[in-house]
């Protein structure tokens, strides 16, 4: 490629990222990613995940014993405890 093409393409790319960290453009973001970056795209992800897994929790635990008593309790815990030792 022609360095005139080369500089017209690295300007285009930076303008389209301008005002974004690297980490939100790159999609390795941790937090405060603008909407429509790929680091916002990864962390809705994550926490629609989390809160699948979390609502898959709950009605496993509710078909063991009513949300208010002490299995439930028990049972969210044992779960949570899993979950930690799996990450």
């Amino acid at each position: 490629m022609h360095p005139i093409a080369l500089m017209t393409l690295a300007t285009l790319l930076l303008a389209g990222c301008a005002g974004y960290s690297p980490e939100c453009v790159t999609g390795t973001g941790t937090k405060d990613c603008a909407t429509g970056t790929l680091g916002h795209q990864q962390m809705t992800q994550e926490h629609e995940g989390d809160e699948t897994v979390s609502s898959i929790d709950d009605a496993r635990c509710r078909a063991i014993a009513p949300p208010s008593s002490g299995e439930y309790l028990a049972c969210r815990q044992r779960v949570a405890k899993t979950r930690g030792a799996g990450r």
